[in-house]
């Protein structure tokens, strides 16, 4: 999932069934690559505005979705809710 500037920036491991070890990553990509800013065929919409966040950077989490969010701990908290939490991060 690395490129077009994404990096991994956390990981941890929920347990499906509540007894497999599986991993969860917390990925950051640059804020001008929001999924707000292109449209249904992934081309850019060049008068929508690139979201404002204190380091430049959205976070989501895998598995999980796309769902992105201004901050590590919004997003380490949202993959904490979900129904496999809790997670053991790294």
């Amino acid at each position: 999932m690395e490129g077009r500037g994404r990096r991994k920036v956390a990981t941890g491991t929920w347990l499906y069934d509540r007894t497999v070890p599986m991993e969860l990553v917390v990925w950051a990509k640059p804020a001008y690559l929001a999924s707000s800013r292109f449209d249904d065929d992934d081309h850019l919409i060049e008068t929508s505005p690139i979201p404002e966040t204190k380091d430049g950077f959205l976070y989501f989490y895998w598995p999980g979705g796309f769902r992105e969010y201004m901050t590590i701990e919004e997003a380490k908290a949202a993959a904490e809710a979900e129904p496999w939490g809790p997670i053991k991060w790294d």
